[in-house]
């Protein structure tokens, strides 16, 4: 590109128009926040880590727009994108996003979440409230636009409709308890990813 610009006399305009067009998209792609994050977040090979499923970043990002439909405490959306991942994994042997998920205090989280929580609502596609939980303020995340359920199938829309019914009443302290409960939480430390041949042993 820098050649370029740098040589405009050097081709035909037809051609140099059409050459600045092709690697401005093609930079544009590159430096997109999709590829970005892929790359330094995701870049691994469908494994025992990720449900066998390479990470898809759409998917993550609809599941986390259909679970905050009516709104969701950030603990809690935490534990419902990991069960949604870990039951379709029990019973179809395949996660529904590919992401990792780690031991932290709080229970399981899906890896580096809090930047897939900022780069959605940066976009506008969610949107954050500080609210008051008991003695404690909590961040409620509200889906702003519609997911795209097309890029599922009936069964992992299902599998996420099951679960967020399945936990609806539970505060984000109860859900927590619950997932201290998973073995797969049992049997690691803190900060250790979570393998999804636990998904086996889970309580759902």
């Amino acid at each position: 590109m820098k050649l370029i610009e740098e040589s405009p006399g050097a081709l035909p305009t037809d051609k140099h128009r059409r050459l600045v067009k092709e690697l401005g998209a093609a930079e544009a792609e590159a430096c997109s926040f999709e590829r970005v994050m892929e790359e330094r977040f995701a870049n691994y090979e469908p494994d025992e880590f990720s449900g066998y499923r390479r990470f898809d970043l759409q998917r993550l990002f609809n599941a986390i727009l259909f679970l905050c439909r009516g709104g969701q405490l950030k603990t809690k959306l935490n534990k419902l994108l990991f069960y949604a991942d870990f039951k379709h994994f029990k019973e179809y042997t395949i996660s529904l996003t590919g992401v990792h998920y780690v031991h932290l205090q709080l229970g399981p989280v899906p890896i580096n979440y809090e930047f897939f929580f900022a780069e959605l609502i940066n976009e506008g596609f969610l949107e954050v409230d500080e609210i008051l939980v008991g003695p404690y303020w909590g961040e409620n995340y509200l889906t702003k636009r519609e997911p795209d359920l097309t890029i599922f199938s009936d069964s992992e829309i299902k599998v996420l409709a099951d679960v967020k019914d399945y936990f609806r009443s539970f505060t984000s302290s109860q859900i927590k308890d619950f997932s201290h409960k998973e073995r797969g939480y049992l049997e690691t430390m803190a900060g250790q990813p979570i393998t999804y041949r636990f998904a086996q042993d889970l309580q759902i």
